[in-house]
């Protein structure tokens, strides 16, 4: 049995990077089961992940590169801490991955360095397989806002979204320091998640 006691029984980084940087949001939507954060872009890239993992991309996006396993699961067990990952594109022959993000913000390669998403999922590589990746690449799947709908001219509309069809990559390579400095960060957090949680129970 684990010692750390988490509010789904592991540790995802959308959970870490929620508790570290709005501890309010992560105890009402983790420790009270509240609404998640839902947000028309969100939602946006929610739809293309899946449009990719069913292969139905190809005319939208037909330049872009999608290995053997999209949205590849990852459950292991990282220094005595469950985690939990799905990962964009998997390819288990080279053990690499990519990941795609959506937004009309464009990203580079400063900014693909300091995502600390990559190195939570290359540690879960690691892990799971035993041997850290070497590399993964980011796509950048440029996005823009359409006119606003008129469907009912007494409520305030949306913009639409919707991909330009334009795709930036960025290779981003690992280091086993980085890794190292990953795995022990997932461990405070889930210890300062466990000790709070168990707080929370004894308080109810």
């Amino acid at each position: 049995m684990s010692k750390y006691i988490l509010p789904k029984g592991y540790l995802s980084y959308s959970a870490m990077t929620c508790w570290q940087t709005n501890q309010l949001r992560f105890r009402r939507e983790y420790f009270e089961q509240g609404d998640k954060l839902d947000t028309k872009y969100l939602r946006f890239g929610k739809g293309i992940a899946k449009m990719i993992e069913e292969g139905k991309h190809k005319t939208l996006l037909p330049d872009l590169i999608v290995y053997e396993f999209p949205e590849f699961e990852i459950q292991c067990n990282v220094k005595g801490v469950e985690i939990l990952s799905f990962i964009d594109n998997y390819d288990p022959t080279n053990n690499v991955f990519r990941e795609i993000k959506t937004g009309k913000h464009a990203w580079t390669q400063s900014k693909v360095q300091k995502h600390e998403q990559l190195l939570f999922y290359a540690t879960a590589l690691k892990w799971a397989t035993g041997k850290m990746p070497e590399y993964c690449d980011l796509d950048w799947i440029e996005t823009k806002e359409g006119p606003v709908a008129m469907d009912d001219f007494w409520h305030e509309n949306e913009r639409m979204i919707n991909t330009t069809g334009r795709i930036v990559s960025f290779r981003r390579e690992f280091d086993e320091r980085e890794l190292e400095r990953m795995e022990d960060l997932i461990v405070k957090c889930a210890t300062d998640i466990s000790e709070a949680y168990v707080k929370f129970i004894e308080e109810i």
